[in-house]
């Protein structure tokens, strides 16, 4: 596949994205105005949900659109900026609710005439809605899935197929809790949005740990990329870093070359090498490639011109 083709196919994962951003972005704002008019605790755990969702959705997004510059070094400090900016608001948001949780608890256990807060059976059409909109974003996402191969887009699907299931949680909840007046059903559905909000959250923090720790360093994948390059003639390896940025690969490679070597033959070994890469993984969405001269060639060549000149002197 050419480096045109990669390329375009990540171009389009990342208008995907995109679109499915749009949509979570619909869904996390419906269920905000409802949870404030309302006051309802499931709502406001679905819209905690919807939130760190949108957050998540940025970030791949982002991450995505710097891949697709394959012919470009990837922006690792624009990367780290807005990772690091999305991952505090999300802990920001989690911790909000956590206070707001606490007191909603406390208030079920000490207060003799607590009373559910979610009251109207008709609240559930704003959770269905939320249920049909990921149900959209899923259907998307699995039908480019299909065309592109990209795997982020596997994983962007599985996790909105999840997202239908707490929805159609969050929709039975609120109809129980709102006609049966039980503070245990409405605790438990909102316990059951908090444990997928959080599933959200881990996302976010182990994507940020990836990708500004460079932590999980696949090894293996490191070894397999020296083995493959090891076949260039004139070349040595300096150091191969891959990182993984949710579940594809930024690739670092640093090579020792001739220092006469011209700037054509740089840049056509630069494109051979991105290729080689990719063949190693089609989990690898870009590849930097950095040149160092040798210096000890380039000694070893200044010794044999001195040499020559003595030589000829005598």
């Amino acid at each position: 596949m050419s480096l045109h083709e990669i390329s375009s196919r990540l171009k389009r994962g990342c208008e995907v994205i995109r679109i499915v951003l749009i949509v979570s972005f619909v869904g996390m704002v419906m269920e905000f105005v409802f949870a404030y008019f309302s006051k309802s605790m499931i709502l406001f755990t679905d819209f905690v949900h919807w939130a760190v969702d949108t957050a998540l959705e940025f970030m791949s997004m982002i991450a995505l659109y710097h891949a697709s510059k394959t012919l470009r070094r990837f922006s690792w400090g624009v990367l780290y900026m807005e990772t690091f900016l999305m991952l505090i608001t999300s802990i920001a948001i989690i911790s909000f609710y956590i206070i707001s949780f606490v007191d909603y608890v406390n208030n079920i256990i000490y207060s003799a005439n607590s009373k559910v807060t979610t009251q109207n059976p008709l609240l559930s059409l704003v959770t269905l809605s939320g249920g049909f909109l990921t149900l959209y974003a899923f259907a998307i996402l699995r039908k480019e899935y299909e065309k592109l191969k990209l795997e982020i887009l596997k994983s962007e699907y599985t996790h909105a197929l999840i997202d239908v299931v707490a929805a159609f949680i969050s929709t039975i909840g609120v109809v129980v809790t709102a006609l049966t007046r039980n503070p245990s059903t409405e605790l438990l559905t909102v316990i059951a949005g908090f444990f997928f909000a959080l599933h959200s959250i881990t996302n976010i923090v182990e994507d940020a740990a990836r990708s500004i720790i460079g932590v999980e360093e696949d090894k293996e994948l490191i070894y397999n990329i020296k083995l493959k390059l090891s076949e260039l003639e004139n070349v040595k390896v300096k150091n191969v870093d891959a990182r993984k940025i949710g579940s594809f690969y930024i690739v670092t490679v640093d090579l020792y070359v001739d220092p006469y070597t011209t700037l054509i033959e740089l840049n056509e070994m630069r494109m051979k090498i991105i290729r080689m890469c990719r063949s190693v993984s089609e989990m690898i969405y870009h590849v930097d490639v950095r040149f160092y001269p040798d210096v000890e060639k380039y000694r070893k060549i200044l010794k044999q011109k001195r040499k020559g000149i003595k030589g000829k002197s005598v």
